[in-house]
């Protein structure tokens, strides 16, 4: 008889830093990532490194990157839009992790910290997102031009 022991998986999201620019740009360049972001074009590493480091000066945005066991797994990201005082969230969830439930966990815990309306807009058919978008508590609110709208509100 074995008494393996199960391992507690902890999850923490940390603010990305400049270094962090190369997995971002892997991830965001995967195949499947691309097929669900409204800009499905390749992205160049000289376009990515402007747009982390608008991202990183940006107030209004908060990008983390999520860590299991201090493993990078997936990125989270809230805009502030100041006008309707909500968040509009985005995430991708690394190649390697899909389908484990990572999405669920690391919105939701951007969701809670961020105690705020929140928003999202999912492309048709993505599925997986749904249910992230579900699970972090927001419902679906309309559908224009093949994208999903989920709010808490």
């Amino acid at each position: 008889m074995c008494n393996a022991k199960k391992t507690e998986t902890i999850m923490i999201l940390r603010k990305v830093t400049f270094e962090d620019w190369k997995i971002l740009l892997d991830w965001r360049n995967d195949i499947e990532t691309r097929k669900n972001s409204h800009n499905m074009e390749l992205v160049v590493e000289e376009n990515h490194k402007k747009w982390l480091n608008s991202i990183l000066t940006n107030e209004n945005r908060q990008l983390f990157i999520a860590l299991e066991n201090e493993i990078p797994v997936g990125t989270v990201r809230a805009d502030f839009d100041k006008q309707n005082i909500e968040y509009e969230l985005s995430w991708t969830i690394s190649p390697d992790f899909r389908g484990k439930g990572i999405g669920k966990i690391m919105v939701k815990i951007l969701a809670d910290r961020l105690q705020a309306k929140i928003r999202a807009e999912i492309k048709k058919g993505n599925i997986a997102s749904v249910r992230i978008a579900e699970y972090a508590g927001m419902t679906f609110k309309k559908e224009e031009n093949q994208v999903l709208h989920y709010s808490n509100y």
